[in-house]
């Protein structure tokens, strides 16, 4: 691309200051998965400081005097941070307020910076990348060069860093440090990685004006791809001095790590404490990335060369279904854990992996919980004997990661989460969707606003092929077995618990009939903000794994489509033909478990329990659950306020099945009735009787020959009134005898309703 301002070449010299004490920092980045509404990345702590703050300190500390800091998204509680803040007192620091054009991405916000750099020349990076001191000084040393800028590069790293943003590969070849290639084809060619830190003149500006005004969004490696087709981009090379890139969970566990030394995040200039002459590589969450890599996600390099990192000893409870998955998941990152021990009952089992994973087994607990040299422990037991497991490592110390469920009965499920956390010991219950990188990209897009404001949610969750009746009898039933996945998702999505929540279901499997449980549901989620969920699910589909969301808002739609076995699509005569989708959930979730082991292995080696927020919502996500099995059983909505502690024990999968209708009944039996009643009191009445009867019915169950969920099959009377849709505007169907009432209310007529 020639320059549309100096055609046939490069521009004319620019007459160069001595040394540029001027820095652009930009904030004005895309939201990532670690920016909330709430707490954007930038005021993420560490070491007690916000994120921006040790970005800011080390250019300070470095002898800039000037900062001109771009902001967008959350801008408001960044500046409010910063100027407030007195050791920001002796450089002047400008701010530039992008407002919502922060939307056009890094690149295109740096323009609104030129106004505000007054010198020829200046340093920029970005708010999420921290550097030693010695390494700005150096780069503000390096003579001016006309029309150039100079580039940080990391020759350490000669491959792409997948999920760590804009990471680019640079080729530098000639003596000068030269960039000649930007991305080449083959990664063989690259001398190393930038590492976001830049020296420049007012030409980058001039490259940034011409891609603007060719496409509305490009990425910064296209500007740098620019000036090397300029010969006029050139390289210094980080020399072994510390840096850091906080731009997913792992990388900023690393950073939190260095900084609970107690020394600052980086050695700064005239601490009294010898420099750390180490480089800390940036550090994938990308599965793929970690698949590819087996000897190892991160790298402390230092003068003696690799130092291995400190291996997370780990006791897996459980060799069945889900235990597999986490051996997979070791045997991918053993350069992060190591197998010392495995618990089962099957001694055939144990000794198969004992001897393949060269561990020690056991079917008792106790021994391995008592083991010093055990860090944490995976607990993949059978679903009823989680409590028991997750409860007895605690109190060993142990740090947990715990397939769900914690346990359905809530004095439990609280006993687990307040002994975590009132111990800080690194807990994680295992919903390994928040940890699937489409799901992560949806959210993404959510924080970044590119929906407006939310108002419908969409999640289709059809499991495939249908689990056999043995794990179904244990399992908890579709409500707490399947669905509490999506009202996590749901959760993890939006921040919020629904108040209300209404569903349906039938069942057309007899065998699943007779364990009084569903195979097919829908439900509906009402939210205080004004959502509305919705989720549709199965135990079986006949195409393959179904898991897809679709967010709508006031500004756009968003979808996470299903995972395909490939890319291929062929055209014929016959029409397009596109692969099916991953065939089950152990082909559509590997990377997101390898991500979750991964990111609790962060956790458990720096002691990092989970925020509050996020351990707490266990206690409510079984609430919700409870509420929407509670609904189906009822025949009504439930809001959630009515699940009480003492009756959201419904099922109890510490229970046999034949107990589980009878404690829902109970359960129902103590609800509430979900708003104003009509005038004559009868649908109080109405429902007063019916939870009676479940009550008396589920004492004397017999299981349903049927696979069809009539009102005897759900728990209730069997002479329940049968329901239409007459009553929505009430917020719950309505006896078919009470229609009439409500006839002149919503202005539709029975007559209307049948005709049409």
């Amino acid at each position: 691309m020639a320059s549309s301002n100096h055609p046939g070449g490069a521009p004319p010299a620019r007459t160069m200051a001595s040394t540029p004490t001027t820095a652009v920092v930009s904030c004005a980045v895309r939201p990532t998965d670690l920016d909330t509404n709430d707490m954007p990345r930038a005021l993420l702590p560490i070491g007690g400081q916000p994120l921006i703050k040790h970005t800011l300190m080390q250019l300070v500390d470095a002898g800039v005097t000037r900062i001109v800091l771009v902001i967008g998204y959350r801008g408001q509680l960044i500046r409010d941070q910063l100027t407030s803040s007195p050791e920001l007192k002796k450089v002047t620091l400008d701010i530039v307020d992008l407002g919502d054009a922060w939307r056009a991405g890094f690149s295109a916000s740096l323009l609104a910076a030129r106004k505000a750099v007054h010198t020829e020349d200046f340093l920029l990076c970005t708010f999420d990348h921290v550097f030693d001191p010695s390494i700005i000084k150096r780069m503000l040393a390096l003579p001016a060069t006309a029309n150039g800028t100079t580039v940080l590069v990391d020759t350490s790293r000669r491959e792409p860093i997948a999920g760590s943003g804009e990471c680019t590969l640079l080729s530098v070849v000639d003596e000068d440090n030269t960039v000649t290639k930007v991305n080449p084809a083959h990664p063989v060619e690259a001398s190393g990685i930038e590492a976001g830190l830049f020296k420049s003149t007012a030409v980058l500006f001039d490259v940034l004006e011409e891609l603007s005004n060719q496409k509305p969004y490009f990425k910064f490696a296209e500007v740098l791809s620019e000036l090397a087709q300029r010969g006029t981009l050139h390289a210094m090379p980080v020399d072994g001095s510390a840096w850091f890139a906080v731009e997913n969970f792992l990388q900023l566990a690393h950073a939190r790590e260095h900084a609970a030394t107690g020394l600052p995040l980086l050695t700064r200039a005239g601490s009294s404490n010898p420099p750390r002459r180490s480089f800390i590589a940036p550090v994938s969450s990308d599965p793929e990335a970690i698949t590819s890599r087996p000897d190892g996600i991160s790298k402390v390099i230092g003068p003696g060369g690799a130092a291995p990192a400190t291996k997370l000893n780990i006791c897996l409870v459980g060799l069945g279904r889900a235990g597999q998955f986490h051996l997979r998941s070791i045997s991918m990152l053993t350069d992060k854990v190591r197998l010392v021990w495995v618990v089962d009952v099957n001694e055939e089992q144990v000794a198969k992996i004992t001897n393949q994973y060269d561990c020690q087994g056991t079917a008792d607990l106790d021994i391995p919980l008592n083991d010093p040299n055990v860090d944490a422990v995976i607990i993949a037991s059978t679903t009823f004997l989680h409590y028991d497991h997750i409860i007895r490592s605690l109190k060993a110390g142990k740090a947990v990661l715990a397939e769900k469920p914690i346990s359905h009965d809530p004095a439990e499920l609280t006993h687990v989460i307040e002994t975590a956390h009132k111990n800080k010991i690194p807990f994680l219950a295992g919903y390994q969707r928040r940890c699937d990188k489409n799901f992560r990209a949806l959210k993404q897009q959510m924080v970044a606003g590119s929906v407006g404001g939310t108002r419908v949610i969409k999640c289709t969750s059809r499991d495939n092929p249908e689990p056999p009746l043995e794990y179904l009898r244990i399992s908890g039933g579709i409500f707490h077995d399947m669905l509490c996945h999506d009202f996590d998702m749901i959760h993890y999505l939006t921040g919020e618990f629904p108040e209300s929540v209404y569903s349906i279901g039938h069942t057309y499997n007899k065998a699943i009939a007779e364990m009084d449980d569903i195979d097919t549901a829908v439900v509906t989620l009402r939210f205080a903000s004004g959502i509305l969920a919705t989720v549709d699910t199965s135990r079986i589909a006949a195409y393959g794994y179904d898991q897809r969301i679709e967010v709508f808002g006031d500004k756009g739609m968003c979808q996470a489509h299903n995972m395909s076995e490939s890319s291929i699509m062929v055209a014929s005569v016959e029409g397009y033909t596109t692969p099916r989708s991953e065939w089950s959930f152990p082909q559509r979730y590997p990377q997101a478990y390898l991500t979750e082991l991964a990111e609790f292995v962060e956790m458990a080696k720096n002691n990092l329990p989970e925020e509050e927020p996020s351990v707490m919502r266990h206690i409510m996500l079984e609430k919700v659950t409870t509420a929407a099995e509670l609904s189906y059983r009822l025949g009504r909505p439930v809001r959630v306020d009515e699940v009480e502690a003492s009756a959201a024990t419904c099922p109890s999968t510490r229970s046999p099945p034949a107990q589980v209708s009878a404690r829902c009944a109970r359960a129902a039996a103590t609800v509430t009735s979900p708003g104003p009643p009509p005038k004559d009191g009868r649908a109080s009445g109405r429902q007063g009787r019916a939870a009676r009867a479940a009550v008396g019915e589920a004492q004397d169950r017999t299981p349903a020959r049927s696979g069809r969920r009539g009102p005897s099959a759900r728990g209730l009377s069997a002479d329940r009134p049968r329901m239409i849709g007459a009553g929505r505007r009430r917020g719950r169907p309505v006896p078919l005898g009470l229609a009439r009432e409500v006839e002149g209310e919503i202005g539709l007529s029975l007559n209307h309703i049948a005709n049409h």
